[in-house]
């Protein structure tokens, strides 16, 4: 992990390669806006092509609350379409100072959403 106290977020997934210029676009604009977001450290976008089009997309954030505020944006949401253009299962984890979890903790942090914004 980058920074002291900074949280990671980290997603793969693949996709037809027909269809990834248009997937990897959007993610260029994904990345140039969360570039403007408090707590913002970096972003990296890796493809490969091998078969199919593999992606891993990943967001580093200075504290797990600047991560919280962006699983409720809607540029996460934004995120969330184009993994469900994934041919397989995609792969999603945040790193925490807590530890390692997946899918799950995006899920909770929708569900704590009431009075956390």
């Amino acid at each position: 992990m980058g920074l002291a106290g900074s949280v990671r977020m980290t997603a793969k997934w693949e996709v037809h390669p027909h269809e990834s210029v248009p997937i990897v676009t959007a993610l260029h604009a994904l990345m140039v806006a969360a570039k403007g977001e408090p707590g913002y450290l970096s972003s990296n976008l890796t493809t490969e092509m091998d078969g199919s089009f593999e992606l891993l997309y990943v967001e580093e954030w200075a504290s797990e609350r600047d991560l919280k505020r962006q699983l409720l944006s809607n540029r996460f949401a934004k995120l969330a379409e184009l993994m469900e253009r994934a041919t397989r299962q995609p792969k999603i984890e945040f790193s925490l100072q807590s530890g390692v979890r997946g899918l799950d903790y995006a899920e909770e942090v929708q569900r704590e959403k009431g009075g956390t914004d």
